[in-house]
């Protein structure tokens, strides 16, 4: 908020003014938010109280009355304001947004003609109960001018501005609903290892069953590990037999005869030392690369689940996923018509192209980019390559699996 000048308030402030508390209104604005933003909040409120005199704005810390719960304080809060603020964080969308849609149907009456402002502070995915509204970015240079005109401006009921139950409509093919980070996903030579102790808040209104997120989720965290050869038993007993004679010739010989004891021993030295080289310089750079190639099967595994719920989840790297929506049914439909009247060979193939590419295509989708830069007719996604047409370009590129 130190970025704010002066100029801006008075330019805020002279176009503005705060409109009047009706009915049983006590604040213009009710402000929902992560205590780990409290600060940024702070800040934002005393510059709009300072450029606003008149204004009311309900802050938790000081507006909600002691001895009563967060939700019958929210809720009560919530019904004597005119509009609601919502500051979007990572944090916001783990913890105050859970506690909010895990409440929504007693919410509901309070916020349906309510007008709500969204407000990106961090980088999150958008709740899909609020994927319809146009939010604010706090970093926008006339961010504080855009929040102004919209927090003072009429509050007539807009319903482009209100909370709605989940709609398929506010959904498009290809929308990234979610990334998901491992609960480990500081360990650099492990697998990446996913909760699945309940459906995130942004897959719930379309993973209906949360059986089928966590069977996705056990099939994800049993992914093979990278085998590292040098950690083989075999390997370390093929070692000792090959090195052990030699270093002991080496040392026999070296009693023998001084003048080649030192050329001798060069084997013994230079080969340990080459496999030291090569362990580190190729293994380990492409430990990686397999593991999250290992993933990516295991992926494709889950998504045969997941695509009944019109969603696929992407092998982002070994640590992250990300959640996309999207429906595979005329898809999959193309592949029984490719294979006839064969029905085992559609199920098949089908089963194939999922655990080879699935993965990638979510990957692609949520980044809004396909590699493959091909032009074709259109498919079954609007604005993008549908699933058949992505395992298309893969087969004319020699990559069937």
């Amino acid at each position: 908020m130190e970025n704010y000048h002066d100029s801006a308030s008075s330019s805020a402030s002279g176009f503005l003014s705060v409109p009047k508390l009706t009915g049983d209104d006590m604040y213009h604005v009710f402000i929902s938010f992560s205590g780990e933003d409290s600060t940024w909040v702070e800040q934002l409120i005393q510059k709009l109280e300072a450029t606003f005199p008149d204004i009311k704005i309900c802050f938790h810390n000081r507006d909600f009355t002691p001895g009563k719960t967060i939700i019958e304080n929210m809720t009560e809060c919530i019904q004597r304001s005119q509009k609601i603020l919502m500051v979007l964080s990572p944090d916001f969308v783990h913890s105050r947004w859970c506690l909010f849609e895990a409440n929504l149907s007693m919410f509901q009456d309070c916020t349906s003609h309510k007008a709500i402002v969204p407000v990106m502070l961090k980088p999150c995915p958008m709740p899909l109960y609020l994927s319809h509204l146009t939010y604010l970015e706090a970093e926008d240079e006339q961010f504080y001018k855009k929040l102004c005109n919209r927090l003072l401006k009429t509050n007539a009921k807009e319903t482009e501005d209100v909370l709605v139950h989940f709609q398929s409509s506010i959904l498009y093919g290809g929308k990234h609903l979610l990334s998901l980070s491992a609960v480990n996903e500081d360990n650099e030579v492990c697998n990446g290892v996913f909760s699945n102790a309940c459906v995130p808040d942004a897959l719930k209104a379309v993973v209906k069953d949360p059986e089928i997120y966590k069977k996705a989720i056990r099939l994800i965290n049993d992914t093979p590990p990278f085998e590292d050869v040098f950690k083989s038993i075999w390997t370390k007993v093929f070692l000792v037999i090959v090195f052990l004679p030699l270093a002991l010739f080496t040392f026999g010989f070296s009693l023998a005869n001084l003048t080649w004891s030192y050329f001798l021993h060069l084997p013994t030295c230079i080969l340990p030392l080459g496999l030291a080289i090569f362990k580190a310089k190729y293994l380990e750079k492409n430990r990686t690369k397999k593991l999250v190639q290992n993933m990516s099967r295991r992926i494709g595994e889950a998504n045969l689940l997941l695509a009944e719920t019109s969603v696929l989840a992407g092998c982002a790297s070994k640590s992250s996923l990300v959640f996309v929506f999207v429906s595979l049914k005329r898809c999959k439909d193309m592949f029984s018509i490719a294979s006839g009247s064969d029905r085992e060979m559609a199920k098949h193939m089908w089963q194939r192209a999922m655990i080879r590419y699935s993965s990638d295509y979510a990957n692609c989708l949520a980044k809004k980019h396909f590699p493959c830069g091909d032009s074709r007719p259109p498919g079954h996604l609007v604005d993008g390559i549908c699933f058949c047409q992505y395992v298309a370009i893969q087969i004319e590129q020699g990559h069937w699996p």
